[in-house]
């Protein structure tokens, strides 16, 4: 049906702005498939004499933004309200595009660890030989003694090849470096394999592993953790057991993990022949740091311009813990706090946290005149656990509660409207490097989350069950990817990717952005979103000089703005742009920014349209 919402209808609302005045004599005129007669016809005139003034809101507020969030495909209209009731930012909206963030590839991880001296193994040196020198014997088997990280049945296939064979001393202990081989193929790096003093008899000939096991384990405790948080990680490593390389490398990891603790492992020839004391020292890091912030990266209703700031205390109750806050703020009043505090918990490095973010919001530009704001505020509680973790690859999961609570008003009509929304999420994440054609690092990460939605007003819960039908449980899965390749000393080819699955329709609060910085930066924060779709960009990269980067990119978005359609408007919505960029990073210093075209259709929804679009962001670190 036709929806207009016109200067007559206004009549006897006391507004008391000349904006608004002006503004009576506009309307908004959208192509809308919401059965209205029938919302009309429910609540009769007993409802709309409950209603009155709200209502008439609700009718710009409510209606319009559902449809529109739902299904508009109407030209941008030229009224100075509501150019295009789809880029109305809403709470739920404006949280979401302020805690997206691009796909980071993390630094890669380091350990510091000394090997002992090569004259320091744990292998003693070949004594007498079983035969003079340049004399050969007929070998006829090999018995192995030592061993039990793999018995011999594992072994002796290795030195198959030299039954029956005759050998000099030379090839005997090639043949204990094929036992030693192995073993470090494994990451046994410690142990040895070597060819005792012995006499042969029947051409049988006797090899000997010492494997290289723990002595000491010894921590040496600098930082202001306690001591039992920093032996936590150290937990798998135990006296007497061999030295595997992979172990050691996760535990001295998992240790640097801890905010404000740097660990460095020395192994060391231990009192008993065959074993290798661990010595773990653990310096103090930075007992606090943070940055500040300032970028272009805001929605252009609720402030383009803003400028924020981010702190972190580490240990603070000597825990290992890790208290972060950060703040942010528009030239638009919109506002945003977060705190956020976490530690570990138990023997497997397992870390728990809680936060809470706030968000308030304030419409400028030609929203002003409804005198449109909101805010929202979101409190989760979470549980992370590495299950894979070196050099190479790590790979962890996390399961987290979120208890976000959304609220928009309008004090031009009168209107309150909250929801709330209870959102658990569970999913896994990795990283690593590699050496794939020249080297690179991936990233990648899954989680799937069910939650449920409430609103608090029974017109607007009315509304989206003859509409999108977004309340009550939904569900949705995301997935998220990049890699970084090498190409030569200079170039570097950067791919990331974003999708979402939704089971229904969503709530805008859980729909797939599209545009922004982190986006389709050719188009603006809010520029179209979907319940499902995807989004991918490109990016060559070349290094001009140490600290400075010259790019080229493009940028492409597909979603389908609801799940289940309830109209017969166009469903699907395609953003494509292509620019360039440039960064610099300096000693604590950090600046990026971007240009951007539009290619193919050029969306209004969150703004007017730029061609270029410029990003620009800049950050000190301390």
């Amino acid at each position: 049906m036709h929806i207009e919402w016109a200067a007559h209808e206004m009549n006897g609302i006391a507004m008391g702005k000349n904006q608004v005045n002006a503004g009576r004599k506009k309307f908004v005129d959208v192509d809308v498939d919401v059965d209205v007669k029938a919302c009309r016809a429910r609540g009769g005139r007993a409802a709309r004499r409950a209603f009155g003034l709200r209502a008439c809101g609700v009718g710009l507020m409510l209606l319009l933004p559902v449809a529109g969030h739902a299904q508009v495909n109407a030209p941008a209209p030229t009224s100075p309200i509501a150019p295009n009731v789809s880029g109305i930012p809403r709470a739920g909206q404006a949280m979401r595009d302020l805690e997206t963030a691009r796909p980071e590839l993390p630094v890669p991880s380091r350990v510091e660890l000394d090997l002992p001296k090569a004259e320091d193994g744990t292998a003693p040196a070949a004594s007498a030989a079983p035969a003079a020198p340049g004399m050969r014997l007929k070998v006829q088997g090999f018995r192995i003694d030592g061993n039990k990280v793999f018995d011999s049945a594992q072994l002796l296939p290795l030195l198959g090849d030299l039954n029956g064979s005759e050998q000099d001393l030379a090839g005997l202990r090639a043949a204990a470096d094929r036992i030693t081989a192995y073993y470090h193929e494994h990451g046994y790096l410690l142990a040895r394999a070597f060819l005792p003093p012995q006499d042969i008899e029947d051409g049988m000939v006797r090899l000997e592993v010492m494997e290289g096991r723990y002595g000491r384990i010894v921590l040496q405790n600098k930082s202001r953790a306690f001591d039992g948080v920093l032996r936590q990680p150290l937990s798998k490593l135990r006296s007497g057991e061999a030295v595997h390389s992979a172990e050691l490398e996760s535990s001295l990891l998992l240790l640097n993990d801890i905010p404000g603790a740097e660990a460095k492992g020395t192994l060391q020839s231990g009192t008993d022949p065959g074993t290798t004391d661990l010595l773990v020292e653990a310096q103090a890091g930075p007992l606090a740091g943070g940055s500040l912030e300032a970028d272009n990266y805001g929605g252009y209703y609720t402030g383009e311009y803003r400028l924020g700031g981010s702190f972190y205390l580490n240990n603070p109750l000597r825990l290992g813990d890790q208290l972060s806050l950060r703040v942010l703020g528009s030239d638009k009043r919109q506002r945003y706090y977060r705190a956020g505090y976490q530690l570990p918990a138990g023997p497997w490095s397992t870390r728990v946290g809680v936060s809470y973010s706030d968000m308030s919001y304030h419409l400028g530009k030609v929203f002003s005149v409804l005198e449109a704001h909101g805010r929202a505020s979101i409190r989760s509680v979470f549980v992370s656990q590495p299950l894979l973790r070196g050099r190479a690859f790590n790979l962890s999961a996390q399961l987290q509660y979120d208890d976000k609570r959304l609220r928009d008003q309008m004090d031009v009509f009168e209107t309150n409207v909250g929801k709330r929304v209870g959102l658990w999420t569970a999913g896994v994440n990795g990283n690593g490097q590699d050496n794939v054609f020249g080297g690179g690092q991936t990233m990648f990460s899954v989680s799937y989350s069910t939650g449920r939605l409430r609103i608090d007003d029974p017109l607007t819960e009315f509304i989206d069950q003859i509409s999108a039908k977004a309340g009550g449980s939904f569900s949705k899965m995301n997935l998220s990817a990049a890699r970084l390749q090498r190409l030569s000393h200079r170039f570097q080819l950067y791919a990331q990717a974003n999708a979402q699955w939704a089971a229904g329709n969503l709530d805008g609060s859980e729909k797939f952005g599209m545009g922004g910085p982190y986006g389709v930066r050719a188009y603006a924060l809010g520029a179209g979103s979907g319940d499902q779709g995807w989004q991918a960009s490109l990016e060559l990269r070349y290094a001009v000089a140490p600290g400075w980067q010259l790019s080229a990119f493009m940028d492409k978005s597909v979603v389908d703005i609801n799940k289940q359609p309830w109209t017969r408007e166009r469903n699907t919505r395609r953003l494509t742009g292509a620019g360039i960029g440039g960064a610099w990073a300096g000693q604590g210093h950090q600046i990026s920014l971007a240009l951007a075209w539009p290619l193919g259709q050029r969306d209004l929804s969150g703004g007017p349209v730029r061609s270029p679009r410029f990003w620009v962001q800049g950050a000190q670190y301390f």
